[in-house]
């Protein structure tokens, strides 16, 4: 009789959510054995997402702390479970089917898996960088065939005749990948200005704890501080570097270094968020900075707790403008939307297909010249 198999396909470091694949002749039975639904039978049915908790073999009683857990029945033999990302909360649960008959395997030993296709043998490879809760279902929805399923059916098109539909299918993957591209690799947002500005402030708001140094005296960050978070399930790494101001106005050949760097990261930025202080307004160097910007730009106007309005406009376009306190926290819900608006204006319906490597969207140029 062929083995029970399980595997976490998802990283081992902390993230939102973890994905676990059982597969073999006693996978329904042991997970029937450790999950209880919220509401309605225990029974699992083909392709039913269920969610329920996890519970102790045998027993009515959850283990650790009631842990939530989504149930699907992808196939007669196979289940995926999707659980917190947190380390100890996937061991148990491989640790209790372990101990309930399967063997606990590699992702890439998986028996179904070692026999998918290209492309979602890599979903499954990028599943294990996956983060987040939205990249790692757009990953799942790939590896279980949703661009596979749409390129073929592009080439039966292009097969049957249907040449113009064909290529306008192909155009619209083609606009799935700027989100694709993202999903381990996130967007670079930078938070740039003049000194005093607030960058650094803002930062620890957006991440939530002090990760920046922050102090009046100008000039205090001199080399690029670079973290990850996610907004709205969306992986997002934040850049705070040196204040932008003249190399003569600088305090040392340090500062000048600092400002070339956070200048490198202003042109290489998805998004650029310009910082303008509200009771100081426009000055020479958001001007600099905004020249030096190829992506998009968010105008913010910090320190609004100080109740003033400067009385010089702003003359250049911006895709959003917020006002903030990092004092206060006004503004950085706002903030946080604008951001995730601004990147992804259009969020794919579960199911869809995504491009999310290189290879693909190139497949993809190839068959709209075709």
């Amino acid at each position: 009789m062929n083995a029970t198999t399980v595997s976490r396909l998802t990283s081992s470091a902390p993230s939102a959510i973890a994905v676990i694949f059982i597969e073999g002749p006693m996978a329904l039975e042991i997970v029937s054995q450790c999950w209880r639904p919220n509401q309605g039978s225990s029974l699992l049915e083909l392709n039913r997402i269920r969610f329920g908790f996890t519970v102790a073999s045998n027993e009515e009683q959850p283990f650790d702390c009631n842990e939530s857990i989504v149930v699907c029945r992808t196939q007669v033999d196979r289940v995926e479970l999707h659980c917190h990302g947190g380390k100890q909360a996937s061991e148990k649960i491989l640790s209790t089917f372990a101990s309930l008959g399967a063997v606990v395997s590699q992702w890439d030993r998986m028996p179904s898996l070692v026999t998918r296709g290209l492309i979602e043998q890599e979903a499954i490879e990028d599943l294990v960088h996956a983060n987040t809760l939205r990249s790692t279902a757009i990953l799942l929805d790939q590896m279980r065939g949703a661009l596979s399923n749409a390129l073929e059916r592009i080439e039966r098109l292009r097969s049957s005749g249907n040449t113009l539909e064909a290529t306008d299918a192909a155009h619209r993957l083609q606009q799935w990948f700027e989100i694709g591209s993202h999903l381990i690799h996130p967007w670079r947002v930078v938070l740039a200005g003049p000194p005093n500005v607030g960058k650094s402030s803002l930062l620890n708001r957006m991440l939530g704890y002090e990760r920046a140094i922050v102090h009046e005296q100008a000039g205090t960050t001199r080399d690029s501080l670079m973290e990850r978070t996610s907004f709205d399930g969306w992986p997002i790494e934040l850049v705070d570097g040196a204040g932008v101001r003249q190399a003569s106005e600088a305090a040392d050949q340090i500062e000048i270094t600092g400002i070339d760097r956070i200048l490198d990261k202003v042109r290489e930025a998805d998004c650029v968020l310009l910082m303008v202080d509200n009771s100081i307004g426009w000055t020479n160097s958001h001007e600099r900075i905004y020249r030096e910007s190829k992506g998009k730009r968010i105008l913010i106007r910090s320190k609004s707790d100080l109740g003033t309005t400067p009385t010089n406009r702003v003359p250049e376009k911006f895709d959003a403008e917020v006002i903030t306190s990092a004092l206060t926290g006004q503004g950085l819900i706002e903030l946080q939307s604008a951001i995730v608006s601004t990147l992804v204006p259009n969020v794919p319906e579960p199911g869809t297909a995504i491009p999310f490597r290189k290879r693909h969207w190139e497949v993809l140029q190839r068959l709209s010249n075709l």
